[in-house]
């Protein structure tokens, strides 16, 4: 939805809808995209892992849902000739 509102920053808009659900997943109130592991540094690790690939597919589909930007004027209407 965030990509779809923004008209040119979809990337941009879609990695601020993915750090608001990691910070909804810091309180507890969202599950984890990754199921936790037992041991210390590799579940911080695993932590990590989880959360930046949240962070990179929201900010993916965010670029593909952003509408493509377009001529703002009618000159550019003839260069595909």
């Amino acid at each position: 939805m965030a990509g779809k509102l923004a008209k040119y920053a979809g990337l941009y808009h879609g990695a601020l809808v993915g750090a608001g659900y990691v910070v909804i997943e810091a309180f507890g109130l969202a599950p984890a995209p990754l199921e936790p592991v037992e041991g210390g540094a590799l579940e911080g690790l695993w932590i990590i892992a989880g959360d930046a690939s949240l962070l990179l597919v929201a900010a993916l589909l965010g670029w593909i849902a952003a509408p493509r930007a377009t001529p703002s004027s009618s000159s550019d209407t003839d260069k595909g000739r």
